[in-house]
């Protein structure tokens, strides 16, 4: 289990710049509410009229709502345990391909809107000049949504082949991990390693205890003794 206390000492070190990860992270959000409440008030009316969904609406809403969930999910993820970018890039792999396909088709359906100026003249009413405010606004959201994706997806490809090409992180030590052990035999920096000092084998008697000049046996007295 991970601490919240202990975040240095349990969490992996990740190798996201700050600056571009958090103002990816950002615009992305920015543009998924925005787009999203677009969706929610033209849906709506279109629901209340019985009119049909269209598709671009549908894709719309899913980029935008899939896109709310993945940044929340993921900055828990990178608050408590740290973000794996495979994990990261995966996501945004798939938001990427929901917000070109709507940033796509809404580009082809509304072009003529969209060059045409928010004018009484040329919508009749301000009912008209409002909607086509509205939909200037969803193209230009919805391009930053797609664009500050793409950019993500490309940081996170960035980030993972330096992680790549850095090595895996494995925590020292760390009697939970799932990993070969650094004291492995099987190891061949472990099998390659030198002792400090040669091994001997056997008992060894130390010289020391050898040098004395006379080892000749005199009796329990000394000869003067016997004499007296």
């Amino acid at each position: 289990m991970v601490g919240f206390g202990k975040r240095g000492t349990k969490v992996a070190p990740h190798t996201y710049p700050k600056l571009p990860f958090h103002g990816l992270r950002a615009l992305q959000l920015l543009s998924s509410l925005i787009v999203g409440s677009i969706m929610v008030y033209f849906i709506y009316y279109l629901s209340h009229d019985h009119w049909n969904i269209p598709w671009t609406f549908v894709f719309f809403t899913a980029a935008s709502g899939t896109t709310v969930i993945a940044l929340c999910t993921t900055i828990i993820l990178h608050c408590c345990f740290g973000l794996n970018p495979r994990f990261n890039l995966f996501i945004n792999g798939g938001l990427f391909m929901l917000w070109g396909a709507a940033f796509g088709m809404l580009s082809w359906w509304a072009s003529k809107t969209l060059t045409h100026r928010c004018k009484v003249e040329d919508w009749n009413d301000e009912t008209g000049v409002m909607v086509c405010r509205i939909y200037k606004a969803l193209y230009a959201f919805g391009c930053c949504g797609f664009v500050s994706t793409v950019c993500a997806l490309v940081l996170d490809v960035i980030v993972w082949k330096r992680a790549t090409r850095l090595g895996n992180f494995t925590a020292l030590n760390d009697d939970k991990a799932t990993v070969v052990p650094y004291n492995d035999v099987d190891l061949p920096t472990y099998n390659r390693s030198q002792p400090a000092e040669n091994p001997a084998t056997g008992y060894g008697v130390p010289e020391e205890q050898f040098g004395y000049d006379d080892t000749h046996y005199h009796g329990a007295h000394p000869p003067q003794a016997r004499y007296a």
